[in-house]
């Protein structure tokens, strides 16, 4: 069995959980099911590591502006050259249309941040339009959560009948790490982080809430010695967020870091208070995952997905009630509920495994020939 998965996704974010959970769930497809064979075909501008296994094969196009006058005659000789391959099967990593008729489909839908939030996130019908029409059109769906189905069901009419929801997992490098506290030590001094912190995870955009965040640090910065981290995003704050930390001096006391890997985030998650996570809206929550598995307490915006991914392991509030917050950042530092929030996060994380999502993968591939 031959599935054309379509590696969009790996040109268009550095970092992320849609591409992580592509390489992950794809890289252990032979643990899952004998004779599948992935034909990825890339763009010119990965900008992620992309999965490598002797099931994958990548056609990665060659390296043309599209505006240019031989991008369109180039673009068509690398479907030909997929198309030769033989395919059964077209998976979309970002909501592609299949490359041509007669293949089957399926799309992984990941979220409706656009069409809940198109006042905040400008102007994106073309998309909302692709989008709603690759679903409708696909042979099989895969949700990432309850929630999101619930939106795919909200905002198409596709089939109910041909949804699957498959979670995310927990990449290796997160799983129960055994951080010495030695280690944790060094990586505060190295970054200059106080003791406790508040850790940030991901990108900073309108509806991840950050601002909220940063507003309740402020107020609760005068009852202890600690700091936020922010890692992930744009590397400088938006003009008012540096106004308002130099105002309350404290602008020595958020860090914005980068250029982390994967064992430098998991020793990041061990050494912090609590990942707080204020989004509001979200189709998963892989930072959830993570957190749970390198045992951090959580503290999470009341919405559905995340109760639904991390049950009674974190401590939730209003992402709109900024004093809500402040009370769950000064609880978490209490020791005996951060023991019960880790021990609970460690019981549920075990639900979570992209062993299982890649299972799951190979029967929708199955089903479809």
């Amino acid at each position: 069995m031959k599935v054309l998965v379509d590696g969009a996704i790996y040109g268009a974010q550095k970092f992320g959980g849609i591409s992580r959970s592509f390489t992950e769930a794809l890289s252990r497809l032979e643990r899952s099911s004998d004779g599948i064979e992935i034909i990825l075909h890339l763009p010119p501008n990965c900008k992620n590591s992309v999965p490598k296994a002797k099931w994958i094969r990548q056609i990665k196009d060659y390296n043309l502006r599209p505006q240019t006058v031989f991008h369109p005659f180039v673009s068509r000789i690398s479907k030909t050259r997929v198309r030769a391959m033989r395919p059964q099967i077209f998976h979309s990593t970002y909501y592609g249309r299949p490359y041509w008729r007669g293949l089957r489909s399926v799309v992984t839908v990941h979220d409706f941040i656009y069409e809940k939030y198109q006042s905040l996130l400008g102007d994106a019908q073309d998309f909302i339009e692709q989008k709603r029409y690759v679903i409708e059109g696909a042979d099989a769906i895969i949700a990432v959560s309850h929630s999101t189905k619930e939106d795919i069901l909200k905002y198409t009419t596709a089939d109910e009948a041909k949804i699957t929801v498959i979670y995310h997992g927990v990449s290796d490098a997160f799983l129960f790490p055994s951080h010495r506290e030695e280690d944790k030590e060094l990586f505060r001094k190295k970054h200059k982080v106080a003791n406790p912190y508040w850790l940030y995870v991901g990108p900073r955009g309108l509806y991840k809430n950050f601002g909220t965040f940063l507003r309740t640090f402020v107020k609760v910065a005068p009852q202890t010695d600690g700091c936020l981290v922010a890692i992930g995003g744009e590397p400088k704050l938006e003009p008012w967020q540096v106004d308002l930390l130099i105002k309350n001096r404290l602008d020595q006391r958020v860090r914005l870091l980068s250029q982390i890997d994967d064992a430098g985030l998991s020793l990041a998650y061990s050494a912090a208070a609590a990942l707080v996570f204020p989004s509001l809206a979200e189709g998963f929550g892989i930072p959830l995952l993570e957190a749970m598995a390198c045992g951090t307490p959580i503290i999470a915006a009341d919405i559905p997905v995340f109760r639904e991914i991390a049950a009674d392991a974190a401590f939730y509030f209003d992402p709109y009630d900024e004093e809500a917050l402040a009370e769950a950042m000064i609880k978490v530092l209490n020791e005996t509920t951060r023991e019960r929030l880790v021990e609970k996060g460690h019981s549920r994380v075990t639900q979570f495994s992209w062993d299982t999502a890649s299972r799951m993968l190979a029967s929708i591939y199955k089903s479809l020939i």
